[in-house]
């Protein structure tokens, strides 16, 4: 997991070293034999200089760039000999080319730094540059390197952010709480800035989840209360993530809610329990005729198995008392509540036509034995899974002949229903976990973050051609 991790920051962050490039390192890093003096030789073919190389050993993919600030010249450079000449040659036909350089020319930098600079390096020239940058460009423009880099935890030199941040624009400010602060939201993973020294926030805690959730390792997430005063700049809007930047100097007091990291140190103990149900139930899941995931596609397959996996976490280890029954109708609500569902707009109606899709074909699920008032409790939350909660709690726990305990139990067994279909909202970044309505529900958003990372289909799809098994310890 820690390589996997490694390389989502190498390619979504900057180069922290900048170390000169020697025949030793040439000689370590190449994968076909590339010597110091062949690389020399081709870098001075096309006018360049080798001393020019940047090399960051800290870094597995993409750790050496030709850096010619002077000129804005910058290229990756590939240690192996196999189309080493090709891809250097093409750099310098760029580099000559007319058009090349005219953002740079023409002071327009944030095209220069989105177009010319490759992300690695766009730190490394602006902190070479931010001076010679027009005072009414320059927050604009680190803004736009900010945005775009993943990974700059305590890269920004403090008298840069200094410099910048004192020409920054005046801002609107959001709306404040009724005690006349601000609360703010900050998703962190592994590799995440402590948010004592954070500067970057946001007002919308589904925002903040689905950055924590973004490399599949969410681990934490944050919420503090700041007041005005302390807000330098402020980023309305769903594609600005509603960021707001903090001035030099604020460290809020925060707290952490509640939530499992999804972490190898958690997340193996969640699943271990409920692997063979999962795998069980998988397998009749693949079975209904569900469509797999495309572009834009929300509720195929994909979405079953996460539900289901969810429902098994949930019965396993919420501490919630729970009958066998009641586990066993989680698991059918879980692979029928969108059999009959068409299409990605909102439907309020597609539970009802599950219900009438599974008593026409007659569907039953191996494996789930259950009551004639437990069959009525699971299609009552497929029926209602797609209603407000209001409608939907007043119609499946209004039924005739239900007994004062019966609705408690169908109250219960809709709220952890809605709950685990609601939890995997997170796959289109539309999980508020305030509104869920189970206090264990609370505790899974970036579980069911780390979920989306995770090939469950194919597993699945190999233990059904026997290229996967399940110890029976499991």
């Amino acid at each position: 997991m820690q390589n996997t991790l490694s390389l989502v920051k190498d390619v979504r962050g900057c180069m922290t070293r900048f170390d000169p490039l020697t025949p030793e390192i040439v000689a370590d890093q190449t994968v076909d034999g590339l010597t110091y003096d062949e690389l020399k030789e081709v870098l001075e073919e096309c006018g360049m200089d080798i001393e020019k190389v940047v090399f960051d050993g800290s870094r597995a993919f993409q750790n050496a760039f030709y850096a010619d600030f002077e000129q804005g010249h910058y290229c990756w450079i590939p240690f192996q000999k196999k189309g080493l000449k090709d891809v250097i040659r093409a750099m310098d036909e760029q580099f000559r080319s007319e058009s090349f350089g005219l953002s740079r020319k023409n002071h327009e930098w944030t095209s220069f730094y989105m177009m010319d600079v490759p992300l690695p390096l766009q730190i490394y020239d602006f902190e070479r540059r931010y001076k010679t940058i027009e005072p009414e460009q320059v927050f604009e423009v680190w803004s736009s390197i900010h945005t775009h880099i993943d990974y700059a935890n305590g890269m920004w030199k403090p008298e840069v952010l200094e410099y910048v941040f004192a020409h920054a624009p005046e801002t609107e400010m959001p709306e404040t709480d009724e005690d006349g602060l601000i609360t703010i939201y900050r998703g962190m993973g592994e590799m995440s800035q402590d948010p004592a020294n954070a500067i970057s926030w946001s007002t919308d805690p589904v925002c903040a989840l689905w950055f924590a959730n973004r490399s599949g390792r969410g681990t934490r997430l944050v919420s503090a209360k700041v007041t005005p005063e302390q807000i330098l700049v402020y980023n309305p809007g769903y594609r600005a993530e509603h960021e707001v930047i903090l001035k030099p100097g604020v460290r809020p007091i925060f707290q952490y809610a509640d939530m499992i990291p999804s972490t190898e140190g958690y997340v193996p103990r969640l699943l271990a329990p409920v692997t063979k149900d999962f795998f069980r139930y998988g397998s009749i899941a693949v079975t209904l005729g569900y469509p797999k995931e495309g572009l834009f596609m929300y509720h195929g397959i994909k979405h079953i198995l996460r539900v289901l996996l969810l429902a098994l976490i949930y019965c396993e280890h919420s501490g919630v008392s729970l009958s066998e029954e009641d586990k066993q109708i989680l698991i059918y609500f879980s692979l029928l509540h969108d059999i009959s569902r068409d299409s990605e707009d909102e439907d309020d109606t597609h539970g009802d036509k599950s219900v009438e899709l599974i008593r026409k074909k007659n569907i039953r699920i191996k494996g789930i034995q259950l009551s004639k008032k437990g069959y009525r409790i699971a299609k009552l939350l497929i029926r209602h899974h797609c209603r407000d909660d209001e409608t939907g709690i007043d119609r499946a726990t209004k039924v005739p002949n239900f007994t004062s305990r019966d609705v408690v139990r169908a109250h219960k067994l809709y709220c952890i229903a809605k709950d685990m279909d609601g939890l995997d909202r997170v796959r289109f970044n539309g999980l508020d976990f305030r509104q869920l309505r189970t206090p264990y529900a609370r505790r899974l958003p970036l579980v069911a973050g780390g979920l989306l990372e995770e090939p469950l289909l194919e597993c699945i799809e190999n233990y059904r051609a026997g290229k996967l098994e399940v110890p029976d310890g499991l």
